[in-house]
């Protein structure tokens, strides 16, 4: 499982479960530029990640991307019935962000999307200031290269942190994509961060508070396209 050919636009649905459904109907129009739909805690809270799921399925066949927020980060017999009750959701990717909890642990999440048939996707670092507050410096970078030994292909950086993209894209096999969030509302500019090596601009408030989000979501997907031709 995959996200499609780069670029592609991931939808984060940061919605209530009919406003989720009916952005993603309204979508439809553009879906060849969509690469996937990512939901989040907030979904699963309230709704219960497999009715998410399901109210979904019946306007969408993308890979529905689920986001914990900030799962994963736990003993690593947690971390894998985590990821097991998302896979028996239905869902086909599930993002981990393994940044305090270790080596085994991230293997356990990987090794149980693997047998989930899920896309493992991991988190190196967020948007906001002052994420790293508590971090090593050299925490991102390890948590890389355990995720790259596992088999990890799919990673996420921080839209509106563009240097950070260089250089995890100096760093990444070819066969390997990078998804980032921050784009709009956080200010990251969709053309720039894809210039910088993202493959899968994720964009939530830009999309769903639009006026027009069909046309939102084509103007997202020409910028991206634009920054890949400048790589």
């Amino acid at each position: 499982m995959n996200l499609g050919k780069a670029p592609g636009i991931v939808v984060a649905l940061d919605l209530s479960l009919a406003e989720a459904g009916a952005l993603v109907q309204k979508l439809k129009p553009a879906e060849d530029k969509i690469a996937g739909y990512k939901v989040s805690s907030l979904n699963a809270i309230e709704h219960g990640l497999k009715a998410t799921v399901a109210e979904l399925r019946q306007f969408t066949e993308k890979p529905i991307i689920y986001d914990h927020q900030k799962g994963c980060t736990d003993i690593p017999n947690i971390v894998e019935k985590q990821v097991k009750l998302a896979g028996e959701c239905g869902v086909n990717s599930f993002i981990a962000v393994p940044l305090g909890a270790g080596g085994e642990t991230l293997t356990a999440f990987v090794n149980a999307c693997k047998e989930m048939r899920i896309l493992p996707i991991v988190l190196l670092e967020m948007t906001h200031e002052g994420a790293t507050s508590y971090l090593k410096p050299q925490t991102p970078n390890l948590v890389f290269e355990k995720a790259k030994e596992l088999g990890v292909k799919y990673f996420v950086a921080p839209g509106n942190k563009p240097q950070k993209i260089l250089e995890l894209k100096a760093k990444m096999d070819e066969d390997m994509f990078i998804t980032s969030p921050g784009v709009g509302a956080q200010g990251g500019k969709c053309e720039r961060c894809v210039e910088a090596g993202t493959d899968y601009p994720i964009v939530g408030r830009g999309v769903y508070e639009a006026e027009d989000p069909v046309k939102a979501v084509e103007e997202l997907y020409e910028q991206a396209k634009n920054g890949y031709s400048k790589r």
